[in-house]
């Protein structure tokens, strides 16, 4: 909830009075550390600390990827994307809908390709490798097939149901805009053609009508729909128990993020979406208790690392003081080797006392002989 009411409802039920800028600054610390945890586990070797839970797959799961805008500061607009894994449940008779159920949620502010790489903690935890099937069921952006190529490549990718309807509404819309005439119903009859036959008669249908009227929107429907043909196959998706509508992921953003980051008057730092995305995460994968532990954990860990790093600063410090002694003592202590005594220069003390008469050897045996 905002911050001024998470005060609030503290003061009311708790009796805990703490500031708005108290309460700020708590929760995106909490939400900093979670993401950062998640950070490691989704690192190439793991985190050591906190190794991944591995959850039961399902035999046949879902995997639905799509983007949302948040306001930051500046009138900026930046795009949160998300990803909704869950179980598909197959009816027990064929007039039931398709539906999906205990959904989890992976949020970040982020590019694709960084992304998928930190969306590898939830699909990796949930187990979509190891199930025996999986769609993906999402709209046709190629970020989102970037996605599905990384974590489970022979995926059912399915086109969202909705998706493609909307192409076909812009059509109906520029065509009354300008005049055009087209039949009561028109729509709905496409929609129908294409959900219970395939597409191929209505790409036929545009071709027909392309050549007819010069409509952009034609156009854009034909080009966008062609490539994603093979996804549109929904009477094949439907007989196969598997969903044609993305629903999933855009309650997830609705709920994970824009009940809460879209709000009236909202600006946010950038720095401060992420943690925020990770703390709406650990709530509605009901993994709070889960979440919170390791942060405390994580915490402990980083004042004991930071405890060691000063301990092994001071000890540096210490040591090279030492050396800087040891230098400066052996300067001062006299050389362990005696200097050799200066030979003087001039007339010995033998030659002032008697002149500059020597006294070699045989000099005096020859004295001595003669005596």
């Amino acid at each position: 909830m905002p911050f001024e009411r998470a005060v609030k409802q503290l003061q009311d039920l708790l009796g805990v009075q703490v500031s708005d800028s108290t309460a700020r600054r708590q929760a995106l610390a909490a939400g900093a550390v979670w993401e950062q945890i998640q950070s490691e586990q989704a690192g190439p070797r793991g985190s050591k600390d906190f190794p991944l839970p591995q959850e039961e797959p399902a035999e046949r799961m879902l995997m639905s990827s799509d983007g949302g805008l948040v306001p930051l500061r500046g009138g900026v607009w930046a795009e949160v994307k998300t990803v909704v894994i869950g179980e598909v449940v197959c009816p027990k008779d064929k007039a039931s809908t398709v539906r999906s159920q205990n959904h989890s949620y992976f949020s970040r502010l982020t590019d694709a390709a960084t992304f998928a790489d930190l969306a590898s903690v939830e699909v990796s935890r949930r187990g979509v490798e190891r199930a025996k099937e999986v769609c993906a069921v999402q709209d046709g952006a190629e970020w989102l097939q970037g996605f599905v190529d990384g974590h489970r490549p022979d995926a059912v990718r399915i086109l969202d149901f909705a998706h493609a309807a909307g192409y076909l509404g812009q059509i109906e819309e520029q065509a009354q805009l300008l005049g055009y005439h087209l039949p009561k119903g028109w729509l709905r009859v496409l929609l129908h053609q294409l959900k219970h036959h395939g597409p191929k008669r209505v790409l036929s249908h545009l071709e027909c009508l392309e050549q007819r009227w010069s409509l952009s929107s034609i156009s854009d429907a034909l080009r966008y729909l062609r490539k994603r043909e093979s996804q549109m196959q929904y009477p094949q998706f439907q007989a196969d128990g598997w969903p044609i509508g993305s629903g999933s992921v855009e309650s997830g953003n609705k709920v994970v993020m824009q009940a809460r980051l879209k709000g009236a008057g909202m600006r946010w730092r950038a720095s401060n979406v992420n943690p925020m995305l990770a703390l709406r995460n650990m709530v509605y994968n009901d993994r709070w208790s889960e979440g919170w532990q390791q942060q405390q954990q994580w915490r402990k860990q980083s004042q004991n690392r930071r405890r060691q790093q000063r301990s092994q600063l001071r000890y540096q410090h210490l040591l090279e003081q030492f050396q800087q002694q040891l230098v400066r003592l052996y300067l001062l202590l006299p050389s362990s080797k005696a200097a050799a005594p200066a030979v003087p220069k001039g007339r010995t003390e033998g030659q002032k006392r008697w002149g500059r008469q020597t006294f070699s050897p045989k000099a005096l045996h020859l004295r001595h002989a003669k005596i």
